[in-house]
């Protein structure tokens, strides 16, 4: 059954980023998740809670623009060749698919605005356009782009997340 499950992943890889990407998926991996990030919508919920040293692998595609209607801002998965202060990974491309692996610790409501803020401790992880990693901490996984600025974004990636059983 297991083979069976990792030879639709193959397909289902294949399908939506191109019939070799599905030989370049690490064995032992299964597909888990297919979703859209969209650039302009902060943090995605993958709805994947992870514990540490958990494999996951990644592969996306799409393109995203770091302010609509520039097209030098433009930039697929790995980001731009640009780093700045106020990115989440200040190590890695302006605009590169990044995760966040968070820990709720509480809920509450700001006392100027009344809007929910939700406090968490969380450790943040570079992706780009194919990557695999053991989660660092235990938490929920979330999905964004390597940018603190998201209004004037636009597009989205499409990502394939696999993770390994057991």
């Amino acid at each position: 059954m297991a083979s069976r499950a990792r030879l639709l992943a193959g397909l289902l890889v294949g399908a939506a980023l191109g019939a070799s990407a599905a030989a370049e998926v690490p064995p032992g991996f299964d597909l888990v998740k297919k979703m859209a990030v969209p650039a302009a919508a902060g943090w995605v919920d993958t709805g994947l809670d992870v514990l540490p040293g958990q494999e996951l692998y990644f592969k996306a595609s799409g393109e995203v623009s770091l302010q609509k209607g520039n097209p030098s801002a433009n930039c697929g998965p790995a980001g731009l060749d640009l780093m700045t202060v106020q990115q989440p990974v200040p190590n890695q491309n302006l605009g590169a698919l990044i995760g966040k692996i968070a820990q709720l610790v509480s809920v509450r409501r700001d006392e100027d605005t009344g809007e929910e803020v939700r406090d968490e401790v969380a450790e943040y992880v570079f992706i780009g356009a194919e990557s695999g990693l053991a989660a660092p901490t235990k938490g929920r996984l979330y999905l964004g782009v390597n940018e603190d600025v998201t209004k004037d974004n636009g597009g989205e990636f499409t990502v394939l997340i696999f993770r390994r059983p057991g």
